[in-house]
């Protein structure tokens, strides 16, 4: 069968079907509506599956267009507020969809980085060993890839990026293109307008370049004292948490370039009162220049991931106690195609985890999680204001940039105006070394400090693999770093879920299957 076309130029501003949402709208969320592809829209609220009731909504877009084989594309968003929340949950849809109707269309550069330096200058090509280059890895400055244009923040200037880390998704690539690592969509933002959004991008590039290496399996266990210095709001929070049997423990991450990177996890103290085992590992993150703002939306996303977890990836009876008639059946359907894709050590260790009962979940987290070694005043942490999302744009650019990091966007945004999308890449920041083995010279030097084995010197092997870097980067070593896979794995261990989840359902769905052909 023929692959259908690639998506065509869309008509904006089209009515639509829409089903489940307020009829009363904000304008953010009709300005995100009107720029996305045709296909109906379906909203309902999670609140129902916890008793904290924090507002948290769910929206999915069944697509029309016959090229998304498999895409569900869905947004998940919190607040304070209904309204804020179902702001949160559209853009997610957008940050998620719109790169790939941006990037589908553009024509691709295959070269080596050397071929494209001759052509453009160092200047203008990113250099693949500075971008986190997975351990072991093969790919080199000579080797072909595929490169897409990204923006240089400082001056507009055109950087090509290897399409690895610039796509977000499979249908981005050309056909039989293998990238050198998992795609990720995180530095995802948006907002009103670009500078808005690339600093949602950036301060996520911040928050996970920052507890990369000192939470989930790694915890620190470095917990907040909040007894002084918190907001009415914030001390009402926890307050009300601890009132209704759930003990929130916000920690402490890092607070480098001076920003204030904290999370919040946490448990019930009766375990039988959890709304589904998997809920146990939510976890709130923040990354901001203002502590009160930090703290604030790490208790809140804590409070929506125990429902987001418990309706994605919990027992597809309580989602369908809470979602429209036939709704969970229809996501699945749609998205059944992509199941083929899903990253398998995602999904079975999700189906290991689902068939635990609280108590088992609960001992996994006990020493890493839940742990609990140092603490750090909230008072001590840094704070600036920073009251809009341009303002936090400006300070997390200029604090980078200080540093000599090249700040770079994708520049996602539909035309027309009216909402800015963008995926920011900050070359020298990295994540997902614990689940990817991605690492690059920052993460070397903080594991060499903290005097950890999982960096080693001396031989290579099949699990001792060497961390891809530039000879200006080796000769800062003194020899070749080798980053230690094997302890890697031991290390996350049965924790594997913290780090990378399959879509919604997924495992719920062959877990009832597998008991339906047993």
């Amino acid at each position: 069968m023929d692959k259908p076309a690639a998506p065509r130029p869309y008509a904006y501003r089209q009515p639509r079907v829409i089903e489940g949402l307020p009829e009363r709208l904000p304008d953010a969320v009709k300005a995100y509506l009107d720029v996305l592809p045709p296909g109906k829209i379906v909203g309902f609220p999670l609140a129902p599956l916890d008793r904290t009731g924090v507002p948290c909504w769910f929206v999915s877009l069944f697509l029309d267009d016959p090229y998304f084989v498999g895409a569900m594309p869905s947004g998940i968003g919190y607040g304070a507020t209904d309204d804020e929340a179902i702001i949160g949950s559209v853009a997610e849809i957008a940050e998620n969809l719109m790169p790939s109707l941006a990037l589908i269309p553009r024509k691709k550069e295959r070269a080596s980085y050397h071929d494209l330096v001759r052509v453009f200058g160092a200047n203008a090509v990113a250099d693949p060993l500075t971008l986190g280059l997975p351990a072991g890895s093969p790919v080199n400055r000579d080797t072909v890839l595929e490169w897409t244009g990204t923006v240089r923040a400082r001056t507009g200037e055109t950087v090509l990026m290897p399409l690895d880390l610039a796509a977000t998704d499979y249908f981005e690539l050309s056909e039989g293109y293998q990238p050198f690592t998992n795609l990720i969509t995180n530095g995802l933002g948006a907002g009103p307008d670009v500078a808005f959004a690339l600093g949602h991008g950036l301060l996520e590039l911040l928050q996970r370049d920052g507890n990369g290496l000192l939470f989930r399996a790694l915890d620190q266990g470095v917990m907040l004292d909040t007894s002084e210095g918190l907001g009415p709001e914030t001390r009402a929070m926890l307050d009300r948490l601890e009132a209704l049997g759930i003990r929130a423990m916000p920690k402490f991450a890092t607070d480098q370039f001076g920003f204030t990177n904290v999370y919040c996890v946490g448990y019930d103290l009766d375990a039988s009162r959890t709304p589904a085992p998997i809920a146990l590992s939510a976890c709130g993150e923040a990354c901001d220049p203002d502590r009160e703002r930090a703290l604030r939306k790490a208790i809140l996303e804590f409070q929506a991931a125990r429902v987001r977890k418990t309706f994605g990836h919990g027992p597809l009876a309580l989602a369908r106690s809470i979602t429209p008639p036939g709704y969970v059946d229809a996501f699945i359907e749609k998205a059944l195609p992509s199941l083929d894709l899903e990253e398998g050590r995602a999904l079975s260790a999700m189906l290991d985890w689902i068939d635990k009962p609280a108590e088992t979940l609960r001992d996994y987290l006990a020493g890493t999680v839940y742990s609990e070694r140092a603490t750090k005043r909230f008072t001590d942490l840094p704070t600036q204001a920073a009251p809009t999302g341009q303002d936090r744009a400006r300070i997390a650019r200029e604090r980078l940039e200080a540093e000599g990091f090249d700040v770079l966007y994708v520049d996602a945004s539909p035309p027309g105006g009216g909402v800015g999308i963008v995926k920011a890449i900050v070359p020298g920041l990295e994540v997902e070394t614990m689940s990817y083995y991605r690492i690059g010279e920052r993460n070397t030097r903080k594991l060499i400090e903290r005097d950890h084995p999982l960096i080693r010197f001396g031989q290579e092997s099949e699990t001792l693999r060497p961390v891809r870097l530039t000879p200006e980067a080796l000769e800062r070593f003194g020899g070749q770093p080798l980053f230690d896979v094997a302890l890697a794995e031991r290390i996350v261990g049965p924790l594997y879920p913290l780090y990378r989840e399959p879509e919604s359902h997924h495992a719920p769905f062959r877990l009832e299957r597998r008991g339906r052909a047993a």
